[in-house]
């Protein structure tokens, strides 16, 4: 696992492939494993896991759940490396964009994006009844009113928020120990992204951290039912 994700890296330049790892969101393989035993999965159950990267939850949910698990991302490359992991094989692994789903209405038990963009159209229509919607995002803070908006906006679907745990220290800490390591190892960042790719990422993580410090932005798991 680590060889395919350094290639990664190093092909693309992203310090998010350097920092989160294969389970490539906030709290990792613990929050994927969290948003599992929510999300109402049984054997056999279609789940899909949108912007999947190298499809740690799809693989993740298809081993321990028996599930039939679909990874759909629009980087062909993310996929090959996926497939070639353990357990990838027993994946479907679908190139595409969760703003337009190659899946038919209704298709699957469980729809998942975690820490990748989210189309909320598409994914409830994509969604069985009785299926959950699980994720792994931000959200402006409840100050704002972004969380009882972004619940409203799923409510227009027909479902209802069935769980939900606070992650936004958790991405405090995770932005503030990748700006510090990118600033601390900046020759080897430097060399890795590029000089201008450097300066992109760091200001990237820079100002996200910024947005969680000033209360602006948040963090959280969050299971919708219908």
């Amino acid at each position: 696992m680590a060889g395919v994700l350094e290639d990664l890296g190093a092909t693309y330049g992203a310090w998010w492939i350097d920092f989160l790892g294969e389970h490539n969101h906030i709290g990792g393989e613990e929050a994927t494993r969290w948003l599992l035993e929510r999300s109402r999965l049984s054997t056999g159950d279609l789940m899909l896991d949108c912007g999947a990267f190298v499809g740690a939850a799809a693989r993740l949910a298809a081993d321990e759940a028996g599930v039939r698990a679909v990874a759909l991302d629009m980087n062909r490359d993310f996929l090959v490396a996926g497939r070639a992991l353990e357990d990838g094989q027993g994946i479907e692994w679908v190139e595409g964009i969760t703003q337009r789903l190659p899946f038919r209405d209704g298709a699957f038990a469980s729809v998942w994006a975690l820490d990748t963009a989210i189309a909320t159209r598409e994914m409830s229509r994509v969604t069985a009844p009785g299926g959950t919607v699980c994720l792994c995002c931000e959200v402006p803070e409840d100050s704002r009113g972004g969380m009882d908006a972004f619940a409203d906006e799923w409510a227009e679907f027909g479902f209802r928020l069935a769980a939900h745990q606070q992650m936004t220290n958790e991405a405090t800490i995770a932005w503030r120990r990748a700006e510090a390591e990118m600033v601390r190892k900046r020759p080897y960042y430097e060399e890795r992204y590029g000089p201008r790719g450097y300066l992109a990422q760091l200001d990237l993580v820079a100002a996200m951290l910024h947005s969680y410090e000033r209360g602006e932005q948040g963090h959280g798991l969050f299971v919708f039912s219908r």
